[in-house]
């Protein structure tokens, strides 16, 4: 089963990618960004919760091996990782936005992370992508 991207997954995705600085944060690895599929977009509370979907505090760019590793085998780790990274106060509010509801605006969500992704880009100096 494929995992269906909208305008919105494909920005969100691409900022976050950026923000991290095309490198994986688990392994340290760091990837060509002229060739995006080799990093992914995980969401520490899955893609279902749409009131962290599109959150950043619940994102890390992971390559495919670290995505499942922490996905499918030791997602403990994972959420260690996440306790060290955010610290403790800003997980229990992640975790919390998680049970929230939000409503789906796709559209709107699009137009928020081209521009955050083309705003990151421009401080960073680099050329965004299209």
């Amino acid at each position: 089963m494929s995992i269906k991207i909208d305008p919105a997954d494909k920005w969100f995705s691409l900022y976050i990618r950026e923000r991290d600085n095309w490198t994986c944060k688990r392994c340290g690895h760091k990837y060509d960004r002229d060739v995006p599929n080799q990093l992914q977009n995980s969401h520490f509370y899955g893609r279902a919760n749409e009131s962290t979907r599109f959150d950043p505090e619940n994102c890390d760019s992971l390559c495919y091996g670290c995505h499942n590793y922490w996905e499918n085998t030791n997602h403990e780790e994972y959420r260690e990782f996440k306790i060290k990274q955010l610290g403790k106060k800003r997980f229990d509010l992640l975790t919390l936005r998680r049970s929230q509801h939000k409503r789906k605006d796709r559209k709107m969500e699009a137009i928020i992370w081209r521009e955050a992704y083309r705003q990151l880009c421009k401080e960073k100096g680099v050329e965004p992508r299209k």
